[in-house]
């Protein structure tokens, strides 16, 4: 909805702007176009000017600059003098047709407009009065008279007209703006919904259906191939867990048998040793296979979660006694710090006390000559989040080879290739807490050791 809004805003502003524009042009173009041409050279009110001023008197005798003569020619114009009674005193290609006297009514007729169709302007002098004639048809002469009120009021018009002109743009852009959103909206709908990984059919009518089709057929193409990501997801994952599973029975008989080799009293005891090294490694091989089957299933999203309310407190309390007595190594020490009794989350008991016991795990294991491990329960910054820390005060990692530590073995988003150990426990974690919809956040010092927050969302 906010897309199709935007689109609508753009296109009113960008329809008024361009309106705007037009109107700027149509006035330009009415200004330089229509009006050209009207005051060519010297107006005609100029013309009968110059020849009244440069007209002189010489006792009886009139005469007319030369410039002023030339400036009459150039227009095909005519001049003559009148004196005071209406007599005509002087001439310049007066037409023969006029006549040489005129009454005070002739002079009133012709003064405003024409004299026998020959356009005519007049400029006072005080012998008389300057009349200049234009050939004819050569001129029209428009005369408006206005009543003052009206005259006052026409820039309170003309803005009222100019505000209705951009009222009624606004209106007709409106009007089609909302015929373009409404073949907009489905389209941009179904983009939301397919940057939303949902299926969608826009109905393919109207300007756009070309693009409602293309729409539509980006849905099915992604349809088929989630279909077929989930498909290759299952089938990976069914191999793995059928792998796992062919690979414990005759494991569990190898283990068997080994356990009754190391436990016969009658065998040598360099036998009963390699029985129990074969035991030990026995035991690690089933919990990489174990592993790998979790991981596989969590990170296909294949895992069933059996959710209940969990106390984060009993949790850690639990995964410390576990390891407390199977008899934890001198060189350790474990201990609980209980900040908050009371945080609650949703979650598998039997993953959430996998990914502690796989925390504190690879305490012990980067740090063989023994270090301080806490187990701390707190509520984060944020009031919704429960926090489980499993913090070490061992040599710790340089912070850029943090990252790696959060990918599965032989990933291709791993910087460097794994150094020691089958590296699934930290990214098991990791997988654990997505699954929970929180995160594992892993923080150190070259020397300062490895602190592991677990983020869950807290249960009110």
């Amino acid at each position: 909805m906010d897309g199709t809004i935007t689109i609508l805003k753009r296109f009113i502003s960008t329809t008024m702007l361009i309106s705007i524009l037009l109107l700027v042009l149509n006035l330009l173009l009415l200004g330089l176009w229509i009006f050209k041409g009207m005051n060519e050279g010297n107006s005609p009110n100029t013309v009968v000017r110059q020849v009244a001023e440069n007209l002189k008197v010489s006792g009886q005798a009139y005469s007319l600059a030369p410039e002023a003569a030339q400036l009459l020619d150039q227009h095909r114009a005519w001049a003559m003098l009148l004196d005071q009674s209406g007599q005509l005193v002087w001439s310049h290609k007066l037409p023969e047709e006029l006549p040489a006297s005129y009454s005070i009514t002739d002079v009133a007729k012709f003064s405003r407009s024409f004299l026998m169709d020959y356009p005519v302007f007049v400029w006072e002098v005080g012998e008389g009065l300057v009349v200049a004639g234009y050939p004819k048809h050569s001129l029209a002469k428009y005369q408006n008279i206005y009543p003052v009120g009206w005259v006052e009021e026409l820039p309170t018009r003309t803005a009222l007209l100019l505000i209705a002109n951009i009222v009624l743009v606004l209106l007709l852009s409106l009007f089609i703006g909302s015929r373009l959103i409404r073949s907009i909206r489905p389209l941009t709908r179904g983009i939301q919904a397919l940057a939303d990984d949902t299926e969608v059919h826009v109905e393919p009518v109207g300007v756009l259906r070309e693009l409602a089709k293309r729409i539509n057929g980006v849905s099915e193409l992604l349809k088929q191939k989630r279909s077929a990501l989930i498909s290759r997801d299952e089938a990976r994952s069914n191999w793995i867990a059928g792998i796992s599973h062919d690979i414990r029975t005759p494991l569990s008989l190898v283990l068997g048998y080994a356990s009754v080799l190391e436990e016969n009293a009658e065998l040598p005891e360099e036998s009963r040793h390699q029985a129990g090294m074969i035991t030990r490694q026995g035991e690690k091989l089933r919990t990489l296979i174990s592993d790998l089957n979790l991981v596989s299933m969590l990170e296909y999203e294949m895992q069933p979660l059996q959710i209940k309310l969990l106390r984060l407190s009993a949790l850690a309390r639990n995964a410390a006694s576990e390891y407390l007595n199977n008899g934890l190594a001198e060189q350790f020490v474990l201990e609980v710090d209980i900040a908050d009794e009371g945080v609650q989350v949703q979650g598998d008991e039997k993953l959430l006390l996998r990914a502690i016991a796989n925390l504190i795990q690879n305490c012990i294991n980067h740090n063989p000559g023994g270090c301080r491990i806490v187990l701390q329960t707190l509520t984060g910054t944020d009031k919704n989040i429960g926090r489980l820390i499993v913090a070490d005060d061992g040599g710790g990692i340089p912070p850029d080879m943090i990252p790696d530590l959060l990918e599965l073995p032989y990933s291709a988003k791993r910087q460097r290739p794994l150094q020691d150990g089958h590296g699934l426990g930290l990214p098991m974690v990791a997988r654990i807490a997505k699954a929970h919809h929180g995160r594992l956040i892993l923080s150190s010092g070259s020397d300062s050791g490895l602190t592991a927050e677990l983020e869950l969302p807290r249960h009110k």
